[in-house]
């Protein structure tokens, strides 16, 4: 695997927390980059329901609100890795029809550029058409677009490996080099970790084990429901240690990391979705995705 340097003077987090008050809502903007989120804290009584993020005029994201302690109601909208505009707005619909828009304004980030050569079997299982990919794909689908408004929010995440490298990041913006001579360009939507097989893997937060099954493309893989539409991926692990369904709490191990489905090497592929959107799990190591008054 051929890896370009990171570009320099682009900062993970840029800029000061803003609070844009708006009646009595309040518009979270201190992680709107690229792999972030905006948040959205309301009352019940202000009736908002959804939001839909735009860059321009390209919807970006959407999201629902949903109940926290007391009267307080939040609603998440996550930042794409690939949103390159330097502002948007966030567009917030109320039960009785009405619309109300908030402008925000993006920080920028640059990201890692990688080539990775794949064989004659690698290549042959991204190319295929096989049904089992489809279905697979669109269950997963389902999943990770799911909101379960009842679910309860957990806390700041831990770093499922620990202090394991990484080996490729989040965003990285990836050619694959078939082995007949053509080349696809994709995004990398969570981190890789170089870790041997048989490594434990501990869940980052607490959460339900929404899914545990063997994939074609990403192996024995994991997915663990934190929060409303908040959800963490786990792909290639060598064994499942949680049963769907189950209750993990944080810290506790739930697989073993591996080198099943398309993988050139041992390592874990970590990942977050939040409304369906991947984002940057490390920008959840110091707080949590659902802030709670």
């Amino acid at each position: 695997m051929k890896k370009s340097e990171k570009k320099g003077g682009a900062a993970l987090i840029v800029g000061l927390l803003l609070c844009l008050k708006a009646f009595s809502w309040e518009v979270d903007t201190s992680l709107c980059s690229p792999g972030g989120i905006i948040s959205v804290k309301c009352m019940a009584d202000e009736g908002i329901v959804t939001g839909i993020l735009y860059g321009d005029d390209r919807k970006l994201s959407s999201g629902e609100v949903f109940a926290l302690a007391g009267d307080h109601r939040l609603l998440i909208l996550p930042v794409p890795c690939d949103a390159e505009d330097p502002a948007g707005r966030v567009e917030l619909l109320f039960k009785n029809g009405s619309r109300e828009s908030v402008g925000v304004g993006f920080s920028s980030r640059d990201f890692t550029a990688e080539e990775i050569p794949l064989n004659g079997s690698m290549t042959s299982l991204r190319q295929s058409d096989d049904p089992r990919k489809v279905n697979e794909s669109r269950r997963l689908w389902e999943i990770l677009s799911s909101f379960n408004p009842d679910a309860v929010p957990s806390s700041a995440f831990i770093l499922p490996v620990g202090g394991a490298r990484e080996s490729s990041h989040y965003g990285d913006r990836r050619i694959f080099l078939y082995s007949g001579g053509e080349s696809s360009r994709s995004l990398h939507y969570g981190i890789d970790y170089a870790v041997p097989v048989g490594t434990p893997v501990k869940a980052p937060a607490a959460g339900t084990v929404i899914l545990a099954v063997d994939r074609k493309l990403t192996g024995n893989s994991m997915v663990i429901e934190h929060g409303p539409g908040i959800y963490t991926l786990y792909y290639h692990l060598d064994k499942l240690m949680a049963d769907e369904g189950s209750r993990v709490e944080q810290g506790e191990i739930i697989a073993e990391s591996g080198i099943t489905g398309l993988a050139t090497g041992a390592h874990l592929h970590w990942e977050l979705r939040v409304n369906g959107v991947p984002v940057d799990p490390l920008l959840f190591l110091n707080r949590p995705v659902v802030r709670i008054p």
